[in-house]
């Protein structure tokens, strides 16, 4: 639901209602970190231990534990519910799952401490953000094979995907942001933007770019800014929720919501969130 919100921190997992931005149900685990929902099911990454729950996303019971690998840094899930991704940055790989069993099916290399992963529209493609090793790694989402390696102008903070073009948001050597577009037929487009990087996200069709303390609407094409705002902090999630965009500010753990051009504190002391 787009209205319901599952924030990962505190010691625990806790349940967050659009439009007021009301809490629900609360649930006790420790070491909660990395999130991702969908088809029923919720998953969240636990340290110490590297271990991964699945819980039942309706009532927030624990339903089975799996073993993770080191330094979750995102999860993901496949389109049918089948299989699980977890982006262990502390490893460098990418681990697929089965979703109901734990079972790991595949693992294969990604990058230099990679940053962040998203997947494109059809659930085919695997793009992850390769961090220090400056590309954007593409893999098959049915066997992990590499299918495509991107160098970029730094260090690859995050990806998305859109209608076959590939972003990156990368850092750039003078400590700012430079989103590097690449097009279907291989053409590039390059935007440089202001602050470190944060994340980048398709909400409602729009390619969003958040950097230290400013959030941008980009074209589709990569090539200009159709809008640009002030945002606190420097995000590592964004997503919307209801009428709001919501914003996870990855220096202060606080998550900020969006409405009617003014920004509010939602919650804080947030390791992760997700739609669910």
């Amino acid at each position: 639901m787009e209205n319901r919100v599952i924030v990962s921190g505190g010691g625990g997992l806790r349940e967050l209602f659009a439009p007021g931005l009301f809490w629900g149900k609360t649930a006790r685990l420790e070491g909660v970190g990395a999130l991702c929902a969908g088809q029923g099911m919720l998953f969240c990454a636990c340290a110490p231990g590297d271990v991964i729950w699945r819980l039942d996303a309706q009532s927030l019971m624990p339903t089975a534990l799996f073993a993770g690998g080191p330094g979750v840094r995102a999860l993901s899930l496949s389109v049918d519910g089948k299989r699980l991704y977890a982006l262990c940055g502390d490893a460098d790989s990418l681990l697929m799952l089965d979703a109901q069993t734990g079972a790991p099916m595949v693992v294969n290399r990604v990058g230099m401490g990679p940053c962040a992963m998203t997947m494109d529209e059809a659930g085919r493609v695997i793009a992850v953000a390769g961090g220090e090793c400056a590309r954007a790694v593409l893999l098959c989402a049915s066997t992990l094979d590499v299918i495509g390696s991107l160098p970029m102008p730094g260090m690859v903070v995050s990806v998305a995907m859109q209608r076959g073009r590939v972003h990156a948001l990368c850092l750039s050597e003078t400590l700012s942001s430079t989103l590097t577009t690449v097009l279907p037929g291989g053409e590039r487009r390059t935007l440089t933007l202001c602050g470190m990087p944060g994340t980048l996200a398709i909400c409602r069709g729009a390619l969003l770019a958040a950097t230290h303390g400013h959030l941008y609407e980009i074209s589709e094409d990569g090539s200009r800014v159709l809008d640009e705002r002030s945002a606190a902090g420097r995000a590592s999630r964004l997503f919307p929720c209801g009428k709001k965009l919501l914003m996870l500010d990855m220096l202060s753990e606080t998550l900020f919501a969006l409405e009617s051009g003014h920004w509010t504190r939602a919650a804080q002391g947030v390791s992760d969130a997700a739609p669910a």
